[in-house]
């Protein structure tokens, strides 16, 4: 029941309601919600309130508004979740061990570009040298985590990268050359990102992301990579092992 005493929007406790409804069993996938007018009727609230409840539940992928049909409880996917540690370099397989899919790399951008001046500074090189441009979709299964955008060396190291590589495992690549990678350092928030991510990791207009600014180190202290890395926060736990 509505409290109107209650410190707690009334529209939160509409959504309470209906979640308690969905998780008790009571409204299963394809079930429609009661239309906003009912709502409205049924807890003595404006449609407005009610509509506010209903949205809520739309933007979490809850329930889905059809047109001229009405509004329906949508097939869940499946809760896949990874640990990531922000102070540990970890490659994607190795963050991925926790799930029971590989991770699967979709490379969906390669070319040699200059880079700009600000990669030119963060990796060590001359302006307007020349450097690979990539931009990849980290997958576990057909769900989208990870979309990267990177600038990586190409001399002395890199000059043979394909997308073959690319498509399978950078770090793979690196270990055939000799070559180790020390770690990394990472300038990390919150944003909501652009249409391009928010396309490729399936997110909806006003869903945040975990963005990192990422520098990676060869065993010799060169900087090889810098990455802008976009995190699907609905499918990590972010850890952090903090002394004191």
């Amino acid at each position: 029941m509505i409290d109107k005493q209650s410190h707690i929007p009334i529209y939160i406790q509409i959504e309470q309601i209906l979640l308690a409804q969905i998780d008790g069993g009571s409204l299963t996938p394809g079930d429609p919600i009661p239309s906003e007018t009912v709502m409205a009727e049924q807890y003595g609230v404006s449609r407005m309130t009610a509509r506010k409840a209903v949205d809520y539940l739309v933007r979490q992928g809850i329930v889905e508004r059809q047109r001229g049909r009405g509004t329906f409880i949508c097939e869940q996917a499946q809760d896949l979740k990874m640990s990531l540690p922000l102070d540990s370099h970890l490659t994607s397989s190795e963050v991925a061990t926790s799930l029971n899919s590989p991770i699967v790399n979709q490379l969906l951008h390669l070319e040699k570009v200059t880079a700009p001046n600000k990669v030119c500074e963060e990796l060590g090189i001359a302006p307007n040298s020349q450097v690979w441009f990539m931009k990849r979709l980290r997958l576990v299964g057909s769900v989208p985590f990870v979309f990267e955008s990177t600038h990586m060396l190409i001399d002395p190291y890199f000059d043979d990268l394909s997308e073959a590589e690319l498509n399978s495992s950078k770090y793979l690549y690196l270990e055939s050359k000799g070559l180790k990678v020390k770690g990394s350092q990472k300038q990390i928030r919150a944003e909501l990102p652009g249409e391009e991510v928010r396309h490729y990791l399936n997110l909806k207009r006003d869903e945040p992301v975990l963005f990192a600014r990422s520098i990676a180190r060869l065993e010799d202290d060169t900087p090889f990579e810098v990455s802008d890395i976009y995190y699907n926060q609905e499918h990590y736990i972010f850890t952090l092992q903090a002394g004191r």
